[in-house]
Parts: C-alpha cells; structure tokens; sequence
C-alpha cells in the first residue's frame, strides 16, 4: 500500500499577490517604502503605493531622480498636487505620468509655463477625473501680465473616438473669454461640477442676434460660482444672457461672493433656464443677500445651505417660505465640528431666547430629510411641546441642552440604537407596525425615566427612516441590510 502524498505546508498569506496588492493601499508611504526592500515581489507591489500620490511641497527629491527612473515609475502617479512651477510640469512630463486622475495647477503667467501645462494635458486628457487650474495675481497686477486662458489647446481631443473623462472642473481667478469657455464645455461632456469661482469673463465682441450660438451642457448640475460671474455684471456686455443659458438641467448653485443685482433679473434668468435649479447653498457672509434670494429670487426650494453665522428669526422665516418642498436645511460649521473628537463649544445666538422659531423648521416642513444645525442647541421643553411632522427624517445634526458630555451623548445614543433594534425584531416577527413606538419606548426608555438621554432617544424612535444621527460627538449611523428569504422580505439592522 503506497503512502499517501504529504501536502504542501500552508502559504503564507502575504505570500499570495492577491492579499498583498490589497495590503498595498492601506500602508503610508514610509512603510511602503520598507516593503519595497523586502524583496522584489513586494517591491512590485508596494512601488505604486510611493508613486500613487504626488505632493510637490512635501516631494522636493523629485527634482534629483534621473530622467530613466521617472519613466520607469511615472506610470503608478495618479494624482499631483502643488504644481507652482515649470520643473514641476516638466518632472511630469518626462516621468511620462499618462494615467494621471487629479491634476492641481497654480497657474503662471509665462509662455513655457503655459506651453508645458498644455503638452502635459494633452497626454492626460483622456485619463483625468478632475482638475483644479487656479491664479492668484496681486490686486494692481497689470492685464497683460495676465493672460486670458485658452481652452482649446488644453482639452482637445486629438484621438478619433476618444472621449474626455473629466467630471469636475475648478478653474480660479482665470480670465477667460464666453467663446473659450463655451468650447470647454462642449470638450467635456461628463463634467458634473463646475467650479468657477473668481473667474472673469469676457463676452464674444459680436452682437447676440441667437442663442444657439451659446453650447448647452446638459451633464453639469452643480455649479460654484458668484453672482456676478453668472451674470456676468459689470461687464461691458451685459445684453449677453447669463451663464445659466449652458446648464439647462442644473440643479444646484453654490453661490460663495456677490455684487448688488437686481433680484428680479436674477429670478428671470433662472426661470428661463435653469428650471430644475432647486438647491442653493449660500456660502456668503452677507445676510442681506440670504434675505433676498430666499425671500424674492426662488421659489420652491427642495435644499437650503447657509452659514450657520446667519441663522436668526427672520432667516428661519425666510426658510419656511419654502416649507411645502423643503427636504434638506443645512448651516456650515467652521472647521467640521462634526469630525471632531472633542465636544464644540455652543457659541451664543439671538435665537437663544427663541428657541421654538428653529422648531418651526421640523414642524412646518413634512417633507424634510435633513436637518443639520450643529452650533445651534435645542431645548428638549421646546422640542417637546411641538411634534415634528417630518416623519421622514433620515438625518439629524443638532445639539441638545444638557446632553454636554460623551457619556450623555454615548447613552442616548446607545438607547436609540436599541430602540431601532426592537422596531426591526418586531418587524422581522410580523408584528404590526402601529404599535412600533410603544415598543421601542417600553424596552428602552420607559416614560419614567425623564433624563437628558432618555428623553432625547424617546425623540429620535419616533423617525423610522432616521439613519444617521449626530448629537455633538461623532456622526452615529444605522444601516438597514435587506435579505430575502423565498417570497419575504426581512430587514436587518446593522448597528455601527
């Protein structure tokens, strides 16, 4: 009888390509570095980890490699960042890095600069997901020492067939004239999002007797600009249409500056061509032109995003005269506060002794999504006197009075998890849904326990579609799993 044959000893795990590819994009660059000199499977593997992202303020060697070893690697470069120079384009260039994604530039106003930008495009336009193309000049710099940008020989496409894979386009503090800007567009048919903020545009020197002569992009939705650069205001042709005239399906305008133009002139323009433009983020520090676009220019808004630093009684007004579509309300918090691991401080507010106007807010407007107020916090009284009739919220960002340490937070936090736990095992036993609420309270929070937490967790079982909650420490979220079993359908709920 022969002996059976010994099996192989078990590899080891990162001996297998496949585990330590996937270990590659996890590791920082110093130990990606270390793996490389292990040997030279692993240096295959981790090389592209070292080469994936470019930074030039922090990659000043760059500089020394010779003109073979940049060839040899530049193929793994996806992104660069920090591009101020014409040897930083050259670097690129000769590195031959034609898989590049994310390009950022800071523009210079030199013919080889210029020059090197355009051959480096030119290989990467068919591989780029994003650019951002800024300028910064001194306030009295001289105009011919700031050129207008041309577009046409940047994004091209010089392959039949090909087709560009830019998706978001930042350009800042350009010049550019309507005609170079309209061919931009019409060379990036998936560009989404549009930045354009600082930039100055100069309207074809031809009288508009048609607006077929301006291209219509019918994939941007979102667009960052100001109103004057949309408008073009001040210029010397203000009987050309605005800007809105290329995006006949935006839908979203974040609006960072502003000069004074006539409301009325804005809502016509928007009205003729942007008529899906229902989200609009003001990102300005001027309450005054919050007011008016709200107030006088839309109509019907489904978003809202102001600085939390204009939050007051009558910008809470100016809201609410959106109520019946409004879907999500946001305030942007400095320094994203809801990253943080440390609790904010709640800075004083006007609204502070009025508390139930924020209120008005979840209660006059049923179909709200998102509420997200981080420096603003509530009064459980307040909140508790009034019911909320967006019973479709799915996210919650507020502070809440007493709720003032993580330990608070955590246990509130805690009991709604476990509230939302119960409501799925009764769903999941068939149980009938109307009594969902007294099971959560019951098993969780009973109405005895009138602490800070318990009563805030009672508040948020009442959102069956709540998903992510954030209460001034780390953003909270529940994910519903689906999974199928025959003809029923169970829902599982996975608590992070």
């Amino acid at each position: 009888m022969s002996a059976l044959p010994v099996p192989p000893p078990p590899k080891n795990p990162l001996e297998l390509p496949e585990i330590i590819q996937r270990v590659s994009r996890y590791v920082t660059t110093n130990d990606a570095v270390a793996c490389t000199q292990v040997c030279k499977a692993w240096s295959d593997h981790f090389v592209s980890t070292i080469w994936h992202t470019i930074d030039f303020d922090a990659h000043d060697g760059l500089y020394t490699l010779d003109i073979d070893t940049l060839a040899k690697y530049g193929h793994h470069i996806r992104g660069v960042s920090a591009v101020t120079e014409l040897n930083h384009l050259l670097v690129l260039i000769n590195s031959n890095a034609r898989y590049l994604r994310h390009l950022t530039i800071d523009m210079k106003s030199t013919q080889e600069f210029y020059a090197c930008l355009a051959d480096l495009l030119r290989m990467t336009n068919t591989s780029l997901r994003s650019i951002i193309i800024f300028q910064i000049t001194e306030d009295e710099e001289d105009e011919d020492e700031h050129p207008y940008f041309a577009v046409d020989p940047f994004f091209s496409v010089t392959k039949t067939g090909a087709t560009l894979s830019l998706s978001n386009i930042k350009l800042w503090g350009l010049r550019m004239t309507r005609e170079s800007f309209s061919s931009l567009l019409e060379n990036c048919p998936l560009v989404d999002h549009l930045d354009i903020r600082c930039t100055t545009f100069l309207s074809w020197p031809i009288h508009y007797d048609s607006e077929d002569q301006f291209y219509r992009h019918t994939g941007v939705i979102i667009l960052t600009a100001s109103v004057e650069e949309v408008l073009n205001w001040g210029q010397p042709a203000e009987h050309a249409p605005s800007l809105f005239i290329h995006f006949p399906n935006l839908e979203m305008w974040d609006l960072r500056s502003h000069v004074p133009v006539p409301s009325e002139y804005i809502r016509e323009q928007v009205s003729k061509y942007c008529p899906s433009l229902k989200t609009l983020w003001i990102q300005v520090h001027d309450p005054e032109l919050a007011m008016c676009m709200l107030t006088h220019t839309f109509d019907n808004l489904v978003a809202i995003g102001i600085l939390d630093q204009l939050l007051s009684a009558e910008m809470v007004t100016a809201i609410l005269r959106h109520s019946k579509t409004l879907e999500q309300v946001y305030t942007f918090a400095k320094n994203d506060l809801c990253d943080s691991e440390t609790i904010p401080d709640v800075e004083s507010n006007e609204l502070d002794s009025s508390g139930w106007i924020v209120q008005s807010i979840p209660h006059q407007c049923p179909r709200l999504r998102t509420l997200e107020l981080p420096l603003y916090e509530m009064d459980m009284d307040d909140i508790e006197k009034v019911e909320w009739e967006c019973h479709n919220l799915k996210e919650l960002y507020i502070r809440v009075r007493g709720l003032d340490t993580k330990e608070k937070i955590n246990r509130a936090i805690q009991l709604w998890k476990e509230g939302m736990a119960a409501t799925n095992m009764k769903q999941v036993n068939g149980q009938e849904e109307s009594s969902s609420t007294t099971l959560q309270l019951a098993s969780v929070a009973p109405l005895e326990d009138n602490s800070i937490e318990a009563r805030v967790a009672r508040h948020l079982l009442k959102f069956q579609k709540l998903r992510e909650v954030w209460l001034g420490w780390r953003i909270q979220r529940v994910t519903p799993k689906y999974k199928t079993q025959g003809y029923e359908h169970a829902t599982r709920l996975y608590l992070i």
